[in-house]
């Protein structure tokens, strides 16, 4: 297991979530499963009533976050849950721990025992992911000062700001900031060369985010409506619009009450789908974590996915950098709805993934 995985990776999840839960439609007889990651998006497909919820991670420290989550959830008030999870200020985090421990299970209560710097910092900030979000505003606002990173926000419009980005953030300082702390180096350095393994040397990191960057500051909604682009930029999720969805507070009621539906795994998909019947699941999101295969086991857990699948399954995934998407292989058992997954990326406000892909299972054709 890499090295990275020797704690909490995300502590937030990265994904837009109401992509997924368009292209799901999930019903009450719904079983869905998905990447655990920071466990959001597992919290906020119980708004739309499925009996269960499987969450899945390979990393266990992921499943252990999402356990604290559900923890605070059912401990807390929404004013405390804020606070507990980083959102709002608070100088009594270790207390609010000490009054949900009792909730985790052994494994969990163990490692967040000896994490009494991440818990009164506010979990929401605790991961690798977020640290390095944290370094990398330091060194964006030596390089291009706070005044041009804020003036961007204070433009509305789409031309407005393409001509800021165009006029004020496309200087050498710029440039030289996607060369060095956006390169293949050093996100090696702070992730996992094995997580750029199916990429290309030829590749090129500082124009690829170069133009996620773009993108997101020209055409996506700004931080009081967007609280991917509020985190990465300003540090912090703005109440009340730029929030999770799993922390709005007219969602709260309606997930405490249904906590119970989720069942938290700590395996890869492989090992775990084989352990379940066929036709068990019916919605699979599987974030991004294709792109980090080999090509053949990409083919061989579709395969698993699509026994374990249920008829006309829906399945999302994301591409970072590696493109993946069904296999001519499977082209009988697994087919794509490039149409609606072009009009859901259209509106994505997580800006940092290059493709979206929604896919459906047909069963009982051989492939």
């Amino acid at each position: 297991m890499p090295k990275v995985f020797d704690n909490v990776l995300y502590a937030s999840c990265w994904e837009d979530p109401s992509l997924d839960r368009e292209a799901f439609q999930i019903s009450s007889d719904s079983t869905v499963f998905t990447i655990t990651s920071g466990g959001c998006n597992a919290l906020a497909f119980l708004l739309d009533d499925p009996m269960e919820v499987i969450a899945l991670d390979l990393n266990p420290h992921q499943n252990f976050l999402l356990h604290l989550k559900i923890a605070a959830f059912r401990t807390l008030d929404y004013s405390r849950l804020l606070q507990f999870m980083g959102v709002r200020s608070c100088a009594d985090r270790l207390a609010m721990y000490a009054t949900l421990r009792g909730q985790l299970p052994a494994d969990a209560r163990g490692y967040w025992d000896t994490k009494a710097k991440e818990i009164k910092k506010g979990i929401l900030h605790s991961g690798r992911f977020e640290r390095y979000m944290q370094m990398l505003r330091r060194v964006l606002t030596v390089l291009i000062g706070k005044e041009k990173i804020e003036g961007i926000f204070e433009r509305t419009g789409a031309q407005e700001r393409t001509a800021y980005y165009r006029d004020h953030w496309m200087t050498l300082r710029w440039k030289l900031f996607l060369s060095l702390f956006l390169s293949r180096r050093v996100m090696t350095m702070l992730f996992d060369g094995a997580f750029f393994a199916q990429l290309g040397e030829k590749f090129s990191f500082g124009k690829h985010f170069e133009h996620r960057v773009r993108f997101a500051l020209t055409e996506l909604p700004m931080p009081p409506v967007n609280p991917f682009l509020s985190y990465i930029m300003l540090g912090a999720f703005r109440e009340p619009m730029a929030l999770p969805m799993y922390l709005r507070k007219e969602h709260f009621d309606t997930i405490r009450a249904r906590l119970d539906r989720i069942t938290i795994i700590s395996d890869s998909c492989e090992s775990y789908f084989a352990t379940l019947a066929d036709n068990r699941i019916t919605h699979f999101n599987f974030t991004n974590i294709f792109e980090w295969m080999p090509v053949a086991a990409f083919e061989d857990l579709l395969r698993s996915t699509v026994r374990v699948a249920r008829q006309g399954a829906t399945l999302t995934y994301r591409n970072l950098l590696v493109p993946r998407s069904r296999p001519d292989s499977l082209s009988t058992s697994i087919v794509p709805d490039v149409t609606l997954a072009e009009r859901l990326a259209r509106r994505d406000l997580s800006f940092i993934y290059s493709n979206y892909h929604v896919e459906h299972v047909r069963k009982g054709f051989a492939s």
